[in-house]
């Protein structure tokens, strides 16, 4: 009895301490699953705000905005002896968003890479609400001759700072709390390019889990991105490491018989693509290690459309007189400060290469030193010591591009395309780099779409990385893309002034 009492009590503690570790394993597995479903939702939450479109913020913005403007006008009712005076709500709430909108564009509020940053989103929504608030403004005393209300116009503007601010904060926030987990499929196959932007932040709300590859080798391409399994893993490792992309390299793409694990991954919801549609996607770049001439035929270039040319031509007509108003005070001022400088001539002319690679004469204001470049083409590089003192100013706030209005008029350049390169240098270029002569399939451009996403280049990688740029205007160009790159040239402008 006493040992059969004693092996019963044994028995008894050992089941009740199974039970014990069984409700603990079943309480952690819950909290593991609670936090598991937590990171899904600020994962969907964080790619929705990512996928969000630029009307949709736009939207969002105005309807923040009307909504400041409405509770202005309900509690803070103007004087009744100046009634007539008052704008209504309605032409305020227009005036308003259109300002909004407008400023938002030029100091690029709703560009991708602002949500990615804590500091852009804080410096450009105040940059955007204060010109926002100048430009109402300006079109309700200067040009409707009528009143709004300061009282309604700051319950406009706190509103918008606190819920627009706290709105892109939270965006912010979510993208970076949980990233998107990116699968490789055979990296080795993965363009330099790609690599290189990996290492550059582009694909920041990304995190690289790793690769798959059926041959034996498993040095990885990237850094920190490790050799996970082999093709027919796959599935399996979108779910263990809840992985929502999958990126596929060139060489698996040439293997039909390779895909068969597509499917699965598609119903578990992950996004499946190659490389290149990848790459254009994130960074708004072609790659052009992928380019074949089957990309031609599938890119479906509008550049040589009538009514596409016709509409160009006349907003370079007026874009550049226009411009030219707007800036002659500027011309004698940059004139005067160039002669006190270094006295030497006030316009500098260069042969350029144009459209399907016409030779003309572009014009700008003189930034180098007399004799700097002695009839060979260099490289402009940091702090070249070929710059003169104003030409450092004109160069950092573009000013120094002014004169090329003249090409714009002249139909010689349009006001947005590839920036125009040197004859010499176009020469090397084409040689080391595929499909560069593609770019003067359109004319070349006082700004452009490489000029506002990539820094002033100095190397042939340099030149490579805006030839995607480049391709990337070609196979897009449209009124839409045209404009914001205006008005981001405008900010760019602008920010390099201050």
């Amino acid at each position: 009895m006493g040992t059969r009492a004693a092996l019963g009590t044994d028995g008894g503690s050992q089941t009740a301490e199974l039970g014990v570790a069984g409700l603990h394993g079943l309480y952690q597995e819950k909290q593991i699953s609670r936090i598991s479903q937590g990171r899904n939702v600020l994962r969907i939450l964080g790619q929705f705000l990512t996928g969000l479109p630029v009307a949709a913020w736009m939207l969002l913005d105005v309807a923040v905005v009307c909504t400041g403007l409405k509770f202005g006008y309900v509690h803070f009712v103007p004087p009744a002896y100046v009634p007539e005076l008052n704008i209504d709500i309605v032409s305020a709430a227009f005036l308003y968003s259109v300002a909004l909108a407008v400023s938002g564009l030029i100091f690029g509020l709703y560009e991708r890479e602002t949500l990615m940053a804590r500091s852009r989103i804080l410096t450009r929504v105040l940059l955007t609400t204060a010109t926002a608030t100048i430009l109402a403004y300006a079109a309700v005393y200067l040009v409707m001759y009528t009143l709004l209300s300061r009282r309604a116009a700051l319950c406009a503007v706190v509103g918008y700072l606190v819920i627009g601010t706290s709105l892109r904060l939270f965006a912010c926030w979510a993208i970076h709390k949980v990233k998107r987990g990116l699968l490789l499929v055979g990296p080795r196959s993965l363009s330099e390019s790609f690599v290189e932007a990996v290492r550059e932040g582009f694909f920041s709300e990304y995190e690289v889990i790793g690769h798959v590859d059926d041959t034996t080798t498993t040095a990885a391409v990237i850094p920190g991105c490790p050799k996970l399994g082999n093709l027919s893993d796959i599935s399996q490792l979108c779910r263990q490491k809840h992985i929502s992309d999958i990126v596929v390299g060139k060489e698996i793409q040439r293997h039909g018989g390779d895909a068969q694990w597509m499917l699965p991954c598609l119903r578990m919801g992950c996004r499946v693509t190659n490389e290149a549609v990848f790459y254009e996607k994130a960074t708004g770049q072609i790659l052009v290690d992928e380019i074949t001439p089957n990309w031609f035929l599938f890119a479906d270039l509008q550049i040589h459309c009538d009514e596409w040319a016709t509409f160009k031509r006349a907003l370079d007509l007026v874009a550049s007189v226009v411009g030219f108003i707007l800036s002659a005070p500027l011309w004698p001022l940059i004139a005067l400060c160039t002669k006190l400088d270094d006295r030497g001539p006030v316009f500098y002319s260069q042969d350029r290469i144009g459209q399907n690679g016409a030779v003309f004469r572009l014009y700008k204001f003189r930034t180098m030193k007399v004799g700097a470049e002695n009839g060979k083409s260099l490289w402009a590089t940091a702090n070249d010591p070929r710059i003169t003192r104003v030409g450092r100013l004109l160069r950092h706030t573009r000013l120094d591009e002014l004169p090329q209005l003249y090409n714009i008029f002249m139909g010689e350049m349009s006001v947005v395309g590839p920036r125009p390169e040197r004859p010499d240098l176009v020469v090397g270029l084409t040689r080391e780099l595929s499909y560069y002569s593609a770019r003067h399939l359109v004319k070349p451009g006082l700004t452009g779409w490489a000029q506002i996403s990539f820094r002033y280049g100095n190397t042939i990688e340099d030149a490579k990385r805006k030839l995607q740029f480049d391709l990337y205007y070609l196979k897009h160009m449209c009124w839409e893309l045209d404009i914001i790159i205006l008005l981001r040239t405008i900010g760019t402008f602008l920010r390099g002034a201050c």
